[in-house]
């Protein structure tokens, strides 16, 4: 719910359901996750429960953290959400594979470590980590992640060949990996009404490959240019809230106005017949 409810508070100009976002995300980060191990625990009634989280806990929470971020620009979620993927590949990442299994093996009454291989009621634990692994590339620069996110869907390929039909979570995985994902750089403070008008003319379109990132003058930029390098000279024009669309990093002109931002995004989201 966290993923929606961020998206939605853009979409519908709601904030109270980014407030609610914010809220769920605080209460999992606070109550079901150990900041030294980082790791997660399942279930909360009362105080946390004593199973550990699984792999769809593991990438569901990650994935709501990236849609968080985005919406708020607040890099605190970010980081948490890399703390915990580096923490899902040391539990659950099978190097024989290539791929996630969905429990840890320390339980020793669990006999077969499985992995899902459909998008039944709920995605597969393996399609969603193999969406957050490509975004999070995307994000930080990283090319082991997206390694990894190849990896998942290579081993997944056969499946993806019989029964398409059965990962449709993780065809959109493969669809990220296909395309040239946009890089939307917003720089300016996040909470300002100009760079929250920047963010509603993200949100008020459909661009599904794409990431939304924040040079915010501060703790955020800092930490983001320590991992993307151009970010280190992105910054607000004449003072006011600014966006650069990017591509591969290479931006194009950047815009404080949010009808010539509208006019980029939809050029640059319309694909040649």
């Amino acid at each position: 719910m966290i993923s929606p409810l961020a998206r939605a508070a853009h979409i519908l100009h709601e904030p109270r359901y980014s407030d609610a976002a914010v809220k769920a995300a605080a209460f999992i980060q606070n109550n079901l996750y150990d900041a030294n191990s980082h790791t997660l625990t399942r279930a909360w009634r009362e105080g946390r429960s004593a199973i550990d989280g699984f792999l769809s806990d593991y990438a569901f929470y990650i994935a709501g953290l990236l849609d968080l971020y985005e919406s708020t620009l607040d890099v605190r979620w970010l980081k948490l959400a890399m703390n915990l993927q580096d923490r899902q590949d040391a539990l659950f990442w099978d190097h024989a594979s290539g791929s996630y299994f969905d429990t840890t093996g320390a339980d020793p009454t669990v006999l077969l470590r499985m992995r899902e291989d459909s998008d039944s009621a709920e995605p597969s634990g393996n399609s969603i980590a193999a969406l957050n692994l490509l975004r999070l590339s995307q994000m930080t620069d990283n090319r082991d992640l997206r390694v990894k996110a190849e990896q998942t869907l290579a081993a997944f390929g056969g499946r993806l060949s019989r029964s398409p039909a059965a990962l449709p979570q993780m065809l959109i995985a493969y669809d990220f990996l296909l395309e040239k994902p946009k890089q939307i750089v917003l720089a300016g403070k996040p909470d300002a009404v100009a760079t929250q008008k920047m963010l509603a003319e993200v949100y008020a379109r459909y661009i599904p490959n794409k990431i939304v990132l924040a040079a915010d003058g501060g703790e955020g930029q800092k930490f983001l240019a320590e991992r993307i390098a151009f970010l280190k000279g992105i910054a607000p024009i004449d003072g006011r809230a600014t966006a650069y669309v990017c591509e591969n990093y290479a931006c194009q002109l950047p815009t404080s106005e949010p009808n010539r931002l509208a006019m980029q995004l939809d050029a640059s989201s319309k694909k040649p017949q």
